[in-house]
């Protein structure tokens, strides 16, 4: 998984109507986002002190379930968890599912920062459930190193927290409350083990933008046993449900700094006989205290948001 650009503002929904606006910064790494193309970049052909590699669309392991939960929880276990991280950080991501590398295991590891240096952000989660998700959602681009990134963004919705139980790399039970981003890196990888892709979520509108690179993955995998789409029951229960439409975000809204103070009437004449205020109005100086102006804040256009891709 891979983050990009930060956002002071996320647009939430609740049955596709915005209910309000959370401050929120994403976090980031400094890449940058590439409208959809057939130029498609390739994922490393090999990593460092591993012998996995990523799972590309339409390979079997990236859609077979359900995948095996963990049982061991032993030095070679650790073993395979280090590794994926080390093939995470390397891909400048924040997360990589079991069924990526072409394991179908019950697994997944993430850190939230993307940063190697900050190992106290590591989660490794073993045979996950999302027991609660909140009704209100967020709405971002999303890409997957297996659909190669950048080529095959698109918006999806996410629940703003959910409530999780997992077992940790000890094999202890994990019962967590998780909000904000950590929270959609959860929920994209914890797909990855029900067989779901985020290309699964896309609007259609989305989903036709990037119909061009999804068939030129499907050309190059030549195999027999490719699996194009997920199973009908894991589907059918996805949570929240994909969006039906691409989210249009208004473009600003104004925010009054003062909203206790009196206002004072606006004293203007127009000069294109439009009326005071009009087109063409131009506004007389007054005298007194200067009054507060509304600021202007500018929300996120969802369409252009920059190099927001996932793995």
């Amino acid at each position: 998984m891979k983050v990009i650009s930060k956002f002071p503002l996320y647009l939430f929904l609740n049955i596709q109507v915005v209910e309000g606006l959370l401050n929120y910064s994403k976090l980031s790494t400094n890449q940058n986002f590439s409208n959809h193309h057939l130029q498609m970049r390739l994922n490393p052909t090999s990593f460092k002190g591993t012998d996995y590699t990523i799972t590309e669309f339409p390979r079997p392991a990236l859609r077979r379930v359900p995948n095996k939960d963990i049982l061991e929880f032993d030095s070679a276990f650790e073993k395979k968890t280090q590794e994926m991280i080390g093939m995470m950080y390397e891909s400048k991501g924040v997360g990589l599912a079991a069924p990526q590398v072409g394991l179908n295991e019950n697994f997944f590891v993430y850190n939230p920062t993307g940063d190697a240096a900050s190992k106290s952000y590591e989660r490794i989660v073993c045979n996950p459930s999302i027991t609660k998700y909140s009704p209100e959602v967020e709405v971002e681009k999303e890409g997957c190193l297996s659909l190669r990134s950048d080529d095959c963004a698109g918006q999806v919705a996410r629940s703003i927290w959910i409530e999780t139980e997992y077992q940790n790399e000890m094999g202890q039970n994990v019962k967590r409350r998780i909000k904000g981003f950590e929270a959609r890196v959860f929920q994209h990888e914890f797909d990855h083990l029900k067989g779901i892709l985020c290309y699964d979520r896309f609007p259609p509108e989305d989903r036709e933008a990037v119909q061009a690179n999804i068939d030129k993955l499907l050309g190059l995998y030549t195999d027999e046993d490719a699996i194009v789409d997920p199973d009908d029951e894991q589907a059918k229960s996805m949570q929240p449900r994909p969006l039906s439409a691409r989210f249009m975000p208004p473009l600003e809204m104004e925010v009054d700094e003062a909203p206790n103070k009196e206002k004072k009437k606006k004293s203007s004449s127009a000069k294109s006989g439009f009326g005071a205020g009009g087109f063409g109005a131009t506004k007389k100086k007054s005298s007194g205290p200067k009054k507060e102006k509304k600021k202007k804040v500018k929300v996120r256009n969802g369409n252009f948001s920059s190099n927001p891709t996932y793995k």
